[in-house]
């Protein structure tokens, strides 16, 4: 009996870390032929690393498509119909770019009103269908006659060319939501899949609150990329301290900055913790590993680096390279083995705004967030952890757990440095309840469940 052939998009970086390096593609290529989708400029580098027997690589250009002006239109409908904290902050960011606060309020009144009428955005669904459907996988379709697609990216914009493709053709069409964020971040979802896999029971609620999909056509899965950590080990100490630059004679405080494209004062707390160290207000026996997000550049400049401080970059992002290119490179095997080592050794995890925390709960780690705009009195609204970022709504959901402590001033950040050291026991309970929300059940099994939804009826 002939395996079926099953299309997998991959055309965000974290793509390739969450779903071919996780499990996923292996546990569909054992049971299906994958055709994997990638963007055109990708390809042969894909084909490298992945193609063999039943796992074929097929590069697509999607930027004319992408670029078009009734694909823009279709994109600002979208946003303008998601009715949340950060729609709200993404309007602001325009006015102030373009200083047009009519524009501003329209768009607010449009979003405040429109946004809650089903059949409008019902409407707007079936005109993108309509309207903005070149059928560019049409050629690819004819040629491997896939039973199903599974877009890996429901909110990603090539995703949405493939799945509206695909339902023009008369293919089953299956899609997962990528991040936990993009719920309520990026837009009101422009096509309603068959199925629909979310990680968590938080992420399928929110599905159904804000972007009206029928609660029977969500499947939870788990999140199989942390699931990865369960099979592997850590680098022996010595070694990866020595890898990294680290003093193994000394204690790892693991401190993950926001990034420029959030706020300005990451350099700022990088100092801060310098000068609680200088200060002996900390423990003498620590050491700071800063660790850079792999996409989004972090702005130390003005920030200089003692023997205390070692600046860790495991992607593409360069030190002080303020670029603001958030997908450039691909994350690799060895992506996973340093980010579980370097939270494997740290006695502490410093966050700002980064998924790390829940890597941290799965570690069991104590946890420290910045919650305080450095030496800034008043920053812009648009750039501030208080004003801004803690009130979008997948900060406040985590934020009620309570399994991080948030330190709103440098006095409280060395409250919690000094308290957490001694005694790293501390809201275990809670660390406990936010891997079982977030993580659902975390039990190795996320990559068969999806490749189970994928692949049934």
């Amino acid at each position: 009996m002939d395996r079926p052939t099953i299309f997998l998009s991959n055309f965000h970086p974290f793509v390739t870390k969450n779903t071919l390096n996780s499990g996923v593609l292996d546990a569909l290529a054992s049971q299906s032929k994958v055709i994997i989708l990638v963007s055109k400029e990708k390809e042969e580098y894909f084909k490298q690393i992945y193609e063999k027997e039943n796992i074929i690589v097929e590069g697509i250009n999607l930027d004319p498509y992408i670029k078009s002006g009734k694909n823009k239109i279709f994109i600002r409908l979208s946003e303008l119909l998601l009715d949340t904290n950060v729609t709200r902050f993404h309007q602001m960011e325009a006015c102030v770019k373009d200083g047009n606060w009519f524009k501003y309020y329209f768009f607010r009144a449009f979003t405040r009103t429109l946004s809650h009428f089903l059949l409008f955005k019902k409407l707007v669904h079936v005109l993108d269908f309509k309207i903005d459907n070149p059928k560019p996988f049409q050629n690819i379709f004819e040629h491997y006659k896939p039973l199903a697609v599974f877009a890996t990216d429901a909110f990603g914009d090539h995703d949405v060319f493939l799945l509206k493709n695909s339902k023009s053709a008369g293919i089953k069409t299956i899609a997962m939501v990528r991040s936990w964020d993009n719920t309520t971040c990026r837009g009101y979802l422009r096509f309603v899949p068959d199925k629909l896999i979310v990680h968590n029971e938080v992420m399928k609620a929110e599905m159904v609150k804000y972007h009206d999909i029928d609660i029977d056509t969500i499947n939870l899965s788990g999140v199989p990329q942390f699931e990865k950590y369960i099979g592997l080990k850590a680098s022996p100490r010595d070694e990866f301290f020595n890898r990294i630059g680290a003093n193994p004679n000394k204690r790892m405080i693991l401190f993950t900055p926001a990034g420029q494209f959030f706020i300005d004062s990451d350099w700022q707390i990088c100092q801060i913790l310098k000068e609680l160290y200088l200060e002996e207000k900390i423990p003498q026996d620590v050491q700071f590993v800063v660790r850079l997000h792999p996409f989004l550049p972090v702005d130390l400049l003005s920030f200089e680096p003692d023997e205390n401080f070692i600046i860790d970059v495991p992607g593409p992002a360069k030190f002080n390279k303020l670029e603001k290119d958030k997908k450039e490179g691909e994350l690799d095997t060895f992506f996973f083995q340093h980010i579980y080592d370097s939270i494997y050794h740290a006695s502490l995890v410093i966050n700002t705004i980064s998924s790390i925390i829940i890597d941290t709960a799965i570690f069991d780690k104590p946890l420290i967030t910045i919650n305080f705009d450095g030496w800034l009195k008043d920053p812009p609204l648009l750039r501030s952890i208080l004003k801004r970022w803690r009130f979008e709504e997948n900060q406040i959901n985590w934020m009620s757990i309570g399994s991080t402590r948030l330190a709103g001033s440098k006095e409280e950040l060395a409250k919690w440095i000094n308290e957490y050291l001694e005694h790293p026991e501390i809201d275990h309970d809670k660390r406990e309840i936010f891997k079982q929300k977030y993580c659902w059940k975390y039990d190795g099994k996320s990559a068969e469940r999806i490749a189970s939804i994928v692949l049934s009826n």
